[in-house]
């Protein structure tokens, strides 16, 4: 009997293969470590907060505690000046004050089973002899008041995105999922007794949904067909505006070369090529520009005074006038739909203005 296949991934990788198969490589094949931009750093050290202060439950940390563990751990060697620390650092400050308020006024509607849980559950390829391990982390799991089961995912994003977001989000599936593998018991009572939230602490407002047994079967299926992708990929770069938040810019093939010190050809040289192509791409672009408002002109004029050649000093511009048949196509598809011969195809009369010759 063949031996199974069996693949491990997480969210992070799929979504990180999802955004740029190069920084998927990078990142997951060739295991190579950068270093952690100063948002992630950023999202880390108040994740840490937030599990501490979780994790004295039922005696939950005073305010001032959770601040003195927070600035404890702080972090600056990301940041490019003393400002922009100062900047983060009271933003962080800011979410942990607002959060602490939020707990306190629900503190009594829900109990903690686990901050900062891992997770890792089997799914297979349906018909094939492969299975992929999905592993992860949760930020916290709560048990609420009615015995459904809570999944909380903290953000520190600058936007809020809309509802539609968390409905069809891949991550909160995999969670869904993770949980149930974790818990079976839970599995027994349906997805429906698991509720899913994102908190975004920046702007203090909660996104909930909730998955039913068509949206995680949908949710493996997207999975397989992620992984059927990375199998065949040639690991191309997606550029996009992610790429200001990506670590491995200097070994990318799109931005390597900004940050190449010793070139084959003179800097300069170069320099001066790509403002020359640049130029006269820019040229070009504004004399097609200017082309189509002549032809237009050109083809009103021809119309308002029925005429197909106007002549200037310099030479003549004829407009082409092409005839194409238009055909009884019932007749056409009576004769040819026995032979499985049919398709349908419409051709029109079209004037257009194109040819300028000199004479």
């Amino acid at each position: 009997m063949e031996k199974s296949q069996v693949l491990r991934t997480s969210y992070s990788a799929l979504e990180t293969f999802k955004q740029c198969p190069q920084k998927f490589k990078f990142q997951e094949i060739d295991r190579i470590k950068v270093p952690k931009s100063k948002e992630a750093v950023f999202g880390t050290i108040i994740h840490e907060a937030l599990k501490f202060f979780h994790s004295q439950y039922p005696i939950s940390p005073t305010l001032d505690e959770l601040l003195n563990y927070y600035k404890d751990n702080w972090k600056p060697e990301p940041f490019q000046n003393e400002q922009e620390d100062m900047i983060y650092f009271s933003e962080g400050i800011r979410m942990l004050k607002n959060y602490h308020e939020y707990h306190l006024k629900n503190r009594d509607k829900s109990v903690v089973l686990d901050a900062e849980a891992r997770f890792e559950f089997p799914i297979e390829k349906p018909g094939e002899n492969r299975k992929c391990i999905l592993a992860g982390k949760i930020d916290r799991i709560d048990k609420l008041s009615d015995d459904t089961i809570e999944i909380i995912d903290y953000k520190t994003t600058k936007k809020l995105p809309p509802q539609s977001s968390a409905d069809s989000n891949l991550q909160f599936s995999i969670y869904c999922l993770g949980v149930m593998s974790r818990w079976p018991h839970l599995a027994e009572k349906g997805s429906g007794n698991i509720k899913l939230t994102f908190y975004y602490l920046k702007h203090g407002e909660a996104l909930a949904t909730r998955r039913d047994e068509k949206q995680l079967e949908e949710a493996k299926e997207e999975i397989w067909d992620i992984l059927n992708e990375i199998e065949k990929n040639n690991f191309k770069p997606i550029p996009s505006a992610l790429c200001d938040w990506c670590g491995y810019k200097n070994l990318c093939p799109m931005w390597r070369h900004k940050f190449v010190k010793h070139e084959t050809y003179d800097a300069q040289q170069i320099n001066k090529i790509i403002k020359e192509f640049l130029e006269l791409k820019d040229s070009n672009q504004k004399n097609n520009k200017r082309l189509e408002e002549l032809k237009e002109i050109v083809n009103n004029y021809l119309d308002q005074e029925s005429l197909e050649r106007v002549f200037g000093e310099d030479g003549y511009i004829t407009r082409l006038m092409q005839v194409r048949r238009d055909y009884d196509m019932d007749k056409i598809k009576k004769a040819l739909g026995p032979l499985d011969k049919w398709l349908i195809k419409k051709e029109y009369k079209i004037l257009k203005a194109s040819k300028i010759k000199k004479r």
